[in-house]
């Protein structure tokens, strides 16, 4: 009988699948592109409209009103946006911001995603008023001056082969800073010029790369010469573009 033993643990080695067989992960789904054609998009008419994927659902939405409650921004939810000549540009759930913090007014207002205005406040409160303290005098922010927010427009100085980023209320673009001492810093090539002005305007751009995942200016090409074009463009990985 003592030969019957070994050869049973053998038969329930043999039985018994491999660490290999065990362990194996399953496939890895495959992550959709998050930057779809445009083109196919806008002639597909089965195609679902690019704005329409990008809408939050409630419990996100109302989770982005009340960290602009929290920050003290001064909002309010507009219906919903689309444009008839073009069916994928709109905004499924805009705002319109008013001021992204309290004394940080943008003039006449601007129309956004609730996650770009998130974003936008998070930016200036983390950088853009402490860069403003170490200027001369120590003046408070208290306007961001606006060039383009939403429209339903192709990118420049690309080509204009896709859509912009304004087109969905991803984006939001700055012509310049204004202080409570009455000082304004426009955007506008600087090179070297050694000064706090150079200075401030080198702090904020770099910075704002922590909260959007586009930022363009001066040096990016001629369209982006007299202004900072932040936003909030959806990639693989996080992956970000600042120039």
């Amino acid at each position: 009988m003592r030969w019957l033993l070994p050869a049973v643990l053998l038969a329930l080695a043999i039985a018994q699948p491999s660490p290999a067989q065990e362990t194996r992960p399953a496939p890895r789904p495959q992550i959709p592109d998050s930057s779809p054609d445009m083109a196919t998009a806008a002639t597909d008419p089965a195609a679902t409209p690019r704005h329409a994927t990008q809408r939050e659902s409630d419990f996100d939405h109302a989770a982005c009103r009340l960290e602009l409650t929290l920050l003290g921004a001064d909002f309010s939810e507009q219906a919903p946006l689309t444009d008839p000549a073009h069916r994928d540009c709109g905004i499924a759930r805009p705002i319109l911001l008013r001021r992204p913090l309290p004394g940080i007014e943008i003039p006449g207002g601007a129309v956004m995603r609730c996650d770009t205005a998130r974003h936008l406040a998070y930016w200036l409160r983390d950088f853009v008023r402490p860069a403003a303290a170490l200027l001369p005098g120590q003046p408070r922010l208290v306007a961001l001056e606006p060039g383009t927010t939403y429209q339903c427009r192709a990118t420049v100085g690309t080509g204009g082969e896709n859509l912009s980023e304004h087109a969905f209320g991803n984006a939001f673009d700055i012509a310049a800073f204004r202080f409570s001492d009455a000082t304004r810093i426009q955007i506008t090539p600087r090179q070297d010029s050694g000064d706090m002005i150079e200075a401030f305007q080198r702090a904020v751009r770099g910075t704002a790369c922590l909260h959007f995942t586009t930022v363009l200016g001066p040096g990016t090409n001629a369209a982006h010469d007299n202004h900072l074009h932040l936003d909030i463009k959806p990639r693989r990985g996080d992956w970000r573009l600042c120039q």
